[in-house]
């Protein structure tokens, strides 16, 4: 049963609830499963039966780097795989559907409703901001939000639930305010916190209460109920008890750049805030263009305090920076917050009338002109700047120091300064692997920064791999070649090559292993088991398939003391993801 539809380059991704796997017990499948396909005729909460090719999901394709497995786990996806016959649409099932199916389809069927109605050029984008379905963004949009540094607006988290019900909050005492008798009686603002909450909740249920959704979720839960309880809206502690709860229901979201990135923008703002609203002055009403002055100093605060405190994680995750993006933020977020996202609560408004492309159209126009924004600033000379991989644990020291910046006291936030200046001067003084062996054998040779090139076995096989590669180096594009023939002395037997001052042997054949070991620095059996013995009688360091498959991919340091390898899963250990 197909669960979600997720977009997967050209192809699609079904997320999907097996019925049954081939001889497989059902108290032994695993509770989802993803499968990539070409398929575009069914849809969410439809059944189908198909051949496929399925595995458990892959590991890190570079040491200390995303790790997919991981990521499944927690979403409790246990196999991936890709579809080999074309699905035979199965009779939808008599029995009751479960609540997260209703919703799905529910989900789904407004996503198609509000595609057919939109614009062609924006109906992605306008999909993805209402629902959460990001199945329709086309990769041109999101390298251009990218590369003006808004692709946030395409995760629906605090900024989104703030402009829905936050805005709608707003709408509501501005109503309430025109009736003297109960204005005048009690306190509006809480019933129109009361309006906040039931809107936050029917969106979150919409945009599929993603992580990120939760999270934003319940810190306006948070601040709704501090107006109903007449204490403190925004504070810190707001924020902790936020942090707090997303952290009791989704413990793994701690290690993930969305939970990170979300929260430092919020600790940052609110201690921003809270300072110069200590220093502010009352100085009596204001004129349409001295309100017009305080919303762009706001905005522009907004946007190089959330910028600011986002991007330094954005660094250590990513490997990439949008070197205009304050510049992109403030002439985009203006049209976002005034008049994409207030437009879009119309579009919620006309679906049950069937009038909605009219307020979708509206809000296309809107989107038009913020990606005129983004690829204005991509066409510029250093939009994007690459940064290589630091150590593993690079984001764990920024992330405390970030927090004594924030939230210590001057001492404190003295000496986080400096740990954060440092963190980004140990990954420039970090050297970088020469080598790069997949967990499936895969290899590919660095050859260094002056004139970039990637040396590999082969150039069809695994590309996402060593794109994973060639981004923890700091570069978005490095030109590949095979090195049969080229770098390497190769025959049938095996590759013998000499790199930065080591003789390396690629062995194709182990019986002639114990000829290649005089003389070899290094020996690589990437196809094959060479067994224990060899290994005794060989003097050179040996690399073969079992210690791949047993530890995953491999980074090779070649120094002048000598050669330091680190691995996905150092000395095997193998977690509950592996």
């Amino acid at each position: 049963e197909i669960f979600a539809i997720e977009k997967s380059g050209p192809r699609q991704r079904w997320v999907l609830k097996p019925l049954t796997i081939g001889q497989f017990d059902k108290e032994r499948l695993p509770r989802l499963i993803r499968v990539t396909t070409f398929d575009r005729t069914l849809r969410v909460g439809d059944r189908a039966a198909f051949r496929a090719a399925l595995s458990k999901p892959k590991g890190a394709a570079v040491p200390g780097g995303y790790n997919p497995g991981f990521t499944a786990f927690y979403k409790q996806i246990g196999a991936t795989g890709y579809m080999l016959s074309k699905p035979e649409v199965l009779s939808p099932s008599s029995g009751r559907k479960s609540m997260t199916t209703i919703i799905a389809q529910m989900r789904y069927g407004l996503a198609n409703r509000i595609r057919a109605a939109a614009p062609p050029e924006t109906a992605g984008l306008q999909v993805a901001l209402l629902t959460g379905v990001r199945t329709w963004v086309t990769d041109d949009q999101t390298e251009s939000l990218r590369a003006g540094g808004l692709a946030h607006i395409l995760a629906i988290s605090g900024l989104h639930m703030g402009l829905i019900a936050g805005g709608v909050f707003a709408f509501t005492v501005k109503v309430l305010a025109r009736i003297p008798r109960l204005a005048a009686r009690t306190d509006i603002r809480k019933y129109a916190a009361i309006v906040g909450f039931m809107v936050a909740t029917g969106y979150l249920i919409i945009s599929g209460a993603g992580v990120a959704t939760q999270r934003a979720y319940i810190m306006a839960c948070i601040v709704f109920a501090a107006m109903l309880l007449d204490r403190q809206a925004i504070s810190v502690r707001s924020v902790a008890v936020a942090a707090f709860l997303t952290l009791t229901l989704h413990p793994e979201a701690l290690l993930s750049p969305g939970f990170q990135m979300s929260f430092s923008a919020v600790i940052a703002l609110v201690v921003v805030y809270r300072a110069l609203d200590e220093r502010r002055e009352y100085k009596g009403p204001k004129t349409w263009f001295g309100k017009f002055v305080d919303n762009f100093k706001a905005l522009t605060i907004t946007s190089f305090v959330a910028g600011g405190a986002t991007s330094g994680f954005a660094v250590l995750h990513f490997n990439r920076i949008a070197g205009y993006g304050l510049a992109g933020n403030l002439f985009a977020m203006p049209i976002f917050t005034f008049w994409v996202m207030p437009v879009g609560v119309f579009v919620y408004l006309a679906l049950p009338f069937g009038l909605e492309r009219y307020p979708l159209w509206v809000m296309g126009e809107g989107l038009e002109l913020i990606l005129a924004v983004s690829d204005r600033v991509w066409a510029l000379p250093g939009a994007v700047k690459y940064i290589a991989s630091g150590p593993v644990w690079t984001p764990a020291l920024f992330g405390l120091a970030f927090i004594g910046l924030c939230l210590g006291r001057p001492k404190i936030r003295a000496l986080s300064t400096v740990v954060l200046i440092g963190c980004f001067v140990l990954i420039a003084i970090t050297p970088q692997p020469d080598i790069r062996i997949s967990d499936k054998g895969a290899l590919a040779f660095w050859e260094g920064r002056q004139s970039p090139k990637l040396w590999v076995d082969r150039k069809q096989s695994d590309r996402y791999g060593r794109q994973q590669f060639i981004e923890a180096m700091g570069m978005e594009y490095v030109e590949t070649e095979t090195f049969d023939g080229s770098l390497a002395d190769c025959d049938a037997l095996a590759c013998v090559l000499e790199f930065k001052e080591y003789r390396i042997i690629i062995v194709r054949n182990p019986e002639e292993i114990m000829d290649d070991c005089p003389g070899a620095d290094l020996i690589l059996a990437p196809k094959r088991n060479l067994g224990n013995r060899i290994r005794r009688l060989c003097g050179a360091k040996i690399i073969d398939a079992d210690e791949l498959s047993q530890q995953g991919a491999h980074s090779l340091y070649l120094g002048a003391a000598g050669i330091k390898i680190r691995t996905a899963r150092p000395q095997g250990k193998r977690r509950p993801w592996d």
